[in-house]
């Protein structure tokens, strides 16, 4: 007689001596969990996602203070100033027209002036509908997105659901919601990145075949597009040349390719002529205005430190470090860590990524590194690193999405629950800070300025400040004084002589953040302005206005 006990120890060793017959069957079970794991996956999408839908289109529901401040930085409305004189036959100008810049990204500033001109310059109506182009950017990316994982980005199983899944964590990342919805180019530029490489991965099977001379056209010309969103897409250029290159000289193709990547380049060139001609025609240089500005505040590596905290909040998709902790010297640690060790993790699994992703993300992953090393040691501001190196967004929201469904296929349920874990910790972090993008959606910074002169100043009279993209877009007589997009005061601030400028403009207010109130005291300049109000209730964020003696009123 055999005991029960006995009669389950023989089926389990007969079940382990039967390995290929019953494969199949623990492969339809695994198959199984991982179908109702996806649909899972689908279902806990919709919360986040209404979450972030509702915080895109707010602004335009509720109008007011949230559709001035939520949507637009102080560098935005630097943008949207240029936007709004072009539609007003102003040109490329600030300052009601009467100083001429090239401090802006020329694609997204000509989509932006055609919305005011629409609307007959009016500003309320013009960002109206910025918000909403900016809205059906972003959609659009996240649509394109999906298209290019589920057809050529990702190789591994079920491209479909993972194309869903990627075009979902992407579109409601609170970095994306920030940076797409900024006034800025961003979206826009991230689109073009992603059409880009993606042209490219449709194009790679003709290219290696023949040379295709109609496909190094067309994607030379995408790509001279993405150089007029944002001029850094000079290093995705660079960045697909050299994947090309590569990929070709493995195949002993090494002189066709150099062809391809001519027409490429030249095609790019001579889409981005126009504008590299008006800044050198116009302005004497290359560069735009606002970046020589920029380059004044930076030494080599000044930006290194927090170039790692930025590169790991974008990279993480849902992290957002508390601007008091960002110099902390543990976070940072910390950040630099965290990238080691996914560069190391990167390259031993190489071929496993090479297997499962197309030469695109090969192309945007060597633009990313790009990106970092350009903005952490030789270029900006470390408050904007963060825009900088979107394309780290676009780089996680494919990989780790698709790495995640490749964890739920694993047998082991342990796997797939700690999997499921991972991602509501991960979604509940994203609802959170999308909601607090709302909370906070009517405070803005630079608004104190604007308020003030609102109400203290004629529109007659004009008013100087280093920072002046919001108020130079509310107040039309303002006189930018960092260079961002004043060529003259870009001169004398790279002299060390801005008050100079100033007294020799004859503005009659300065009205800035509280270090400016220190000019009251320099010699030569207190003579022409007094200082008429410090608020120190906020620290170096507080409002300080000087005002000229006699007032003039001219420029």
């Amino acid at each position: 007689m055999i005991s029960a006990k006995t009669e389950t120890s023989m089926a389990s060793r007969t079940l382990a001596s039967q390995p290929l017959r019953n494969a199949p069957a623990v492969r339809a079970l695994s198959a199984t969990r991982a179908t109702a794991y996806r649909r899972l996956l689908i279902a806990v999408l919709i919360v986040p996602l209404l979450v972030t839908a509702w915080v895109r289109v707010a602004p335009l529901i509720e109008g007011g203070d949230r559709l001035q401040r939520q949507c637009f930085t102080e560098d935005g409305y630097l943008m949207l100033t240029i936007a709004r004189n072009i539609a007003l036959n102003h040109g490329f100008s600030v300052s009601e027209g009467q100083i001429a810049t090239n401090g802006t990204q020329p694609l997204a500033t000509l989509i932006y002036a055609a919305c005011f001109r629409a609307v007959g310059g009016e500003r309320l109506p013009g960002l109206f509908l910025i918000v909403i182009v900016q809205i059906l950017i972003a959609a659009a990316a996240a649509i394109l997105l999906y298209f290019a994982v589920s057809r050529c980005f990702y190789r591994g199983p079920d491209a479909a659901t993972a194309a869903l899944l990627v075009a979902g964590v992407w579109f409601i990342s609170p970095s994306s919601v920030m940076h797409t919805q900024n006034g800025l180019e961003t979206g826009l530029a991230t689109l073009l990145i992603i059409a880009s490489i993606a042209l490219y991965d449709r194009y790679l099977l003709r290219l290696t075949d023949s040379m295709h001379a109609a496909a190094c056209l067309t994607l030379g010309a995408v790509l001279g597009l993405a150089f007029l969103a944002r001029n850094d897409a000079c290093l995705l250029i660079a960045a697909l040349i050299l994947v090309h290159l590569y990929r070709c000289m493995r195949r002993g193709l090494l002189k066709r390719a150099l062809v391809q990547s001519f027409l490429i380049g030249v095609t790019s060139i001579v889409v981005a002529s126009p504008w590299l001609w008006f800044n050198v025609s116009r302005f004497g240089h290359l560069m735009p205005v606002s970046g020589r500005s920029q380059s004044l505040d930076i030494g080599f590596a000044t930006n290194l430190l927090p170039a790692f905290v930025a590169l790991v909040e974008n990279a993480s998709l849902v992290l957002r470090v508390p601007g008091q902790l960002e110099q902390n010297p543990y976070v940072v640690f910390a950040c630099m860590a965290a990238v080691l060790v996914a560069a190391v993790l990167a390259f031993s699994f190489r071929k496993f990524l090479t297997a499962r992703f197309s030469p695109g993300i090969a192309i945007l992953a060597l633009f990313v590194a790009g990106l970092f090393v350009f903005y952490a040691l030789f270029f900006g501001m470390a408050c904007f690193l963060g825009r900088y190196l979107f394309p780290a967004v676009t780089l996680s929201a494919v990989i780790l999405p698709c790495l995640f469904l490749e964890w739920l296929r694993r047998p082991a349920p342990a796997l797939s629950r700690s999997a499921i874990v991972a991602l509501s910790f991960a979604l509940l972090l994203t609802i959170a800070l999308n909601a607090r993008i709302y909370r906070n959606g009517k405070q803005h910074m630079h608004f104190q300025v604007v308020d003030w002169v609102r109400e203290n100043v004629p529109a007659d009279q004009w008013v100087a400040a280093v920072q002046t993209g919001t108020l130079g877009f509310y107040h039309d007589r303002t006189i930018n004084l960092d260079g961002k997009v004043n060529p003259e005061a870009l001169e004398y601030r790279a002299e060390g002589r801005t008050p100079e400028y100033v007294v020799k403009r004859n503005v009659s207010y300065i009205a800035d953040w509280a270090s400016i109130a220190t000019w009251a005291d320099l010699p030569g300049f207190a003579e022409n302005y007094e200082l008429i109000l410090k608020d120190e209730n906020r620290g170096p964020n507080g409002l300080a206005v000087l005002r000229r003696r006699t007032l003039g009123g001219g420029t």
